[in-house]
């Protein structure tokens, strides 16, 4: 029979797990499956650790129900667009600076496709909350679960983006067509940047290193000269 003691030591382990798996660079469908095979076991694990103690009992079985309840609530109403954009460029910019690594989506690496898609996930999540709406959650939460690239962006990305315009360059591009939040997406589908408003992109650039916001026009920068598609999140339209 495991003491308790044990108990606690195989609890703090799983949770140490779960957090590396989390904190991992780089998002595989293996990985997300880990971070959702493991949440749960280590919750029920403090659950049944704490059994014993009828408060902590009440609290943690309060949560579950509570969480579970506001997941599956069958609402459909769609997020408000201007707030939606606001907390989406929020969410790109809390990635600032953050190192550039190629297939990251966290903190601690991010790649190009992955701060568009952190950023709009952090938006859906933030205002899911705020509003108490599952389905916004709910789509943040099937957003997280189908990774892309910067070309699945430039092609539809399961109809969740549409195009905008073409432009030769993000340099000659008639700003006045497009609006923050909006994608810019190379015509070989390498990169892709999101627009921040005044003329200014937030993109994790793989030649700087990190992600960093620049501001068009932007002669010396590769990604400012050469063709780009606009492309718009169909939540944002």
């Amino acid at each position: 029979m495991l003491t308790a003691r044990t108990r606690w030591l195989f609890w703090v382990a799983g949770v140490v797990l779960w957090l590396a798996v989390w904190l991992f660079p780089v998002s595989t469908g293996l990985t997300r499956l880990a971070g959702l095979i493991l949440f749960p076991i280590v919750w029920a694990g403090l659950i049944a650790l704490l059994w014993r103690h009828r408060a902590w009992r009440a609290v943690l079985l309060g949560i579950t129900g509570a969480v579970s309840l506001f997941l599956v609530w069958p609402t459909k109403a769609a997020p408000d667009r201007a707030m939606l954009r606001a907390a989406y460029l929020r969410g790109m910019a809390r990635y600032t600076g953050t190192h550039y690594y190629w297939g990251g989506e966290s903190p601690k690496g991010i790649d190009c496709s992955g701060l568009m898609r952190r950023g709009m996930i952090d938006g859906l999540c933030l205002e899911g909350c705020r509003h108490l709406n599952p389905a916004i959650v709910r789509q943040a939460f099937d957003l997280w679960w189908h990774d892309c690239t910067a070309k699945d962006f430039m092609q539809g990305y399961r109809g969740l983006t549409t195009p905008v315009l073409t432009t030769p360059s993000l340099n000659a591009l008639d700003y006045s067509r497009i609006a923050p939040g909006d994608m810019a997406v190379t015509d070989s589908g390498l990169h892709i940047l999101a627009y921040a408003g005044e003329q200014r992109w937030i993109e994790a650039d793989p030649d700087a290193g990190r992600v960093v916001t620049v501001a068009a026009p932007a002669p010396g920068n590769d990604w400012f000269t050469g063709p780009m598609k606009i492309v718009r999140w169909r939540l944002l339209e």
